[in-house]
């Protein structure tokens, strides 16, 4: 494999992740480095992007345990864990950037994560995202358009994370949330997921942002370590078929492997080029 060396020029690949159908799935941007940049142009980066995320990793040593070292930047913050840009950067590894393995080794935030060739697909092992019974208050539910949730629960590593279960795909389908009063109410992120509503479908969720910077995400790796778990568990079967139910849409099959989730998704590029640096 051979990096591109650090100048005022980088490369910068962007992707539609989860689909292989371009427009669609949640588009991330993925930017390989030889050596980290100061976090603040890693910021910048991400937020002249304006993209849900944006995925920066370096290789790491020959003899070290993990072949690359991943973060991920929204335009806003750098955040702990993030599937489709892992997705993305797997991808642009094994296609672009000449690497010969099946397994690609990523040491994160969230510890080390791994990817898999899977034919035209790629699986991801991703941590586990437990979950624990948590009230939310009627102001948030108000801000997601009234209808009360069947359940609620917080993520217990993202203590900020709202979790509502709805008894009916189509009223997840038909939210229209008040972003405004949202991100004022909620720290970080509300997941929202009821049953599959269609033949193969096992779950149907969205997941909002607006105190990120990002109203609703597409579709998003994260969230589904926080809810297949649930499903898989509500419905007796270890293997479940997510839906995101954005205006992108993108479908997610995850196997739930004790305190692991494998996420099974397409990638198609986008675009590819070079983007200038103040180094």
């Amino acid at each position: 494999m051979t990096p591109h060396s650090l100048s005022n020029t980088l490369p910068i690949y962007q992707v539609d992740a989860f689909t292989d159908v371009l427009f669609a799935g949640n588009p991330a941007a993925v930017v390989p480095l030889v050596q980290w940049l100061p976090d603040d142009v890693l910021q910048k980066i991400a937020m002249e992007n304006n993209l849900s995320e944006t995925a920066f990793f370096v290789p790491c040593a020959a003899d070290d345990d993990v072949d690359f070292h991943i973060r991920w930047f929204t335009p806003t913050v750098e955040v702990p864990l993030c599937g489709h840009a892992t997705l993305a950067s797997a991808f642009v590894i094994f296609n672009h950037l000449g690497f010969d393995g099946e397994m690609i080794r990523l040491q994160s935030k969230s510890g080390i994560l791994s990817a898999v060739r899977d034919g035209d697909a790629i699986v991801l092992n991703f941590p586990r995202q437990p979950i624990k019974p948590d009230p939310i208050d009627q102001k948030v539910v108000d801000a997601l358009g009234g209808e009360a949730p069947i359940e609620t629960f917080g993520v217990v590593s993202r203590d900020t994370d709202i979790v509502a279960i709805y008894r009916d795909a189509s009223i997840v389908r038909a939210m229209r949330p008040d972003m405004s009063a949202l991100g004022k109410l909620s720290g970080r992120g509300v997941i929202v997921s009821a049953p599959g509503d269609k033949t193969g479908l096992d779950m149907v969720s969205r997941y909002f942002l607006p105190a990120l910077g990002i109203d609703e995400d597409p579709v998003t790796g994260y969230m589904h370590c926080v809810v297949a778990p649930y499903w898989a568990e509500k419905l007796g079967q270890s293997e479940v078929v997510g839906y995101q139910a954005s205006a992108r849409g993108g479908v997610v099959a995850c196997k739930i492997d004790g305190g692991r989730v494998h996420l099974k998704g397409k990638v198609i590029l986008y675009l590819k080029g070079e983007i200038t640096t103040p180094l």
